[in-house]
């Protein structure tokens, strides 16, 4: 019993000195935020998308989550031709992905969120089959969420 004992009490003391690691580099501090603000006023390509969610993904939340949903948005919408890019940045960085998804939410215009549902299912470039997939069926819901 007393080794039970100390070996919960160790493995509770590891994971108490780990925490703090942990908590620290989930915190998106003030000056993190205004740079991540910042940095959605140039979000005009793929690669800075990529950019903004490793540096800043810790700080995607209110402002700077519609912010980034907008640009996100803007250019699926306006300049689908790079979505080759997106998909090349993917391939070196899976968390990109969910992340994009993410921003195909109810901050966006009901018109945005049709045309990418549209553009996914009918202008799919070759190798962007499973992404354009994800990319209508979380506009579709984004669509039936405003409904």
């Amino acid at each position: 019993m007393r080794s039970q004992m100390r070996t919960a009490v160790a493995a509770g003391m590891a994971l108490l000195l780990l925490l703090p690691a942990a908590v620290q580099a989930r915190i998106c501090t003030p000056r993190q935020a205004e740079a991540a603000d910042a940095m959605v006023d140039r979000l005009d390509s793929w690669s800075r998308v990529a950019q903004m969610r490793t540096r800043y993904g810790h700080c995607d939340d209110g402002a700077i989550a519609e912010g980034n949903s907008e640009a996100i948005a803007r250019l699926l919408v306006d300049h689908w031709a790079s979505l080759p890019q997106l998909v090349s940045l993917i391939r070196r960085d899976s968390a990109l992905q969910p992340f994009v998804l993410r921003h195909l939410d109810g901050s966006l215009a009901d018109a945005d969120l049709f045309k990418i549902k549209q553009l996914a299912q009918t202008a799919c470039p070759a190798g962007a089959t499973a992404l354009c997939a994800e990319l209508a069926a979380t506009a579709a819901a984004g669509l039936t969420d405003q409904q």
